[in-house]
This record gives C-alpha cells, sequence and structure tokens, in this order.
C-alpha cells in the first residue's frame, strides 16, 4: 500500500503543477497591456479552474482508493462513502483549511499531507502571478 500511495502521491504532485503552469502560461501569453473586468475576470476564472482540477485528480484519488483498498483503515470521521465527501475532504486539504470532521489514516495521511502541501504552494503561485500581472498593467 505505502507504494501505491507514494507513486500516485508523487504523479499527482507533478500532475498539479503541470496543469497550474500550463493555465499560467495560456494566462501570460494571452494577456494584454490594459486591465479590464473581463479581462481580470478571466485570468480568475482559469485559475479556479485550475485549482478546482487539481482538487478533483486529488479526491478522485482517494474515491478509488477507499473503494479498492476498503479493507484498510484510510480516513475516519464523518464519511458516507461518496465522491461528494471525498471532494469535500480534499478541498479541505488543498486549501488547508484542516475542518477535521473527515481525516486520513495511514498511508493517506502522506497524501493529504502533500495536497495541502501543493495546494499552499499553487495558490501562493496564483496570487504572485496576479499581483505581477497587476503591477506591470500599472505601470
Amino acid at each position: 500500500m505505502m507504494a501505491y500511495t507514494l507513486f500516485f502521491t508523487t504523479l499527482l504532485v507533478i500532475s498539479c503543477i503541470i496543469i497550474h503552469g500550463g493555465a499560467l502560461y495560456y494566462l501570460e501569453t494571452s494577456k494584454t497591456k490594459n486591465i479590464s473586468f473581463f479581462e481580470f475576470g478571466k485570468f480568475s476564472i482559469v485559475l479556479i479552474s485550475s485549482h478546482l482540477l487539481q482538487i478533483l485528480l486529488f479526491a478522485y484519488f482517494y474515491s478509488y482508493s477507499f473503494q479498492n483498498f476498503n479493507g484498510q483503515a484510510l480516513f475516519g470521521g464523518i464519511l458516507q462513502n461518496n465522491f461528494v465527501d471525498f471532494f469535500y475532504f480534499s478541498i479541505v486539504c488543498y486549501t488547508t483549511l484542516g475542518m477535521g470532521d473527515v481525516f486520513p489514516l495511514g498511508d493517506m495521511r502522506i497524501t493529504a499531507g502533500l495536497e495541502a502541501l501543493i495546494g499552499l504552494v499553487l495558490i501562493a503561485w496564483t496570487a504572485a502571478f496576479k499581483l505581477v500581472y497587476l503591477f506591470k498593467i500599472n505601470k
């Protein structure tokens, strides 16, 4: 189980970096010289969509693991064994919100911890990108 968790967690982290880097590259190559409500809205939608896609990837991994390794205790707390629970848990991890009503057990703690780390880094990358863009526009 440990090798499975480490392998797929590594793939998820790499995928998140590629997805987010691709979104930022798209925005970098398509931005204009003047800021408008439409342009800023487009930036926000693309970046939020990138984060949501990453959260969905982790949620799918949690759900798949839970369904296929149900003999092992992977999660505790208030869990009703549906995808929404894992999507919620993934949002809580990615944003480092840490509600605690659903929590990882065993090897899944590694994945949840790395999801929190990658979420923190990529959210900061998003904020830095938007800030640099706004400063460039105002010059």
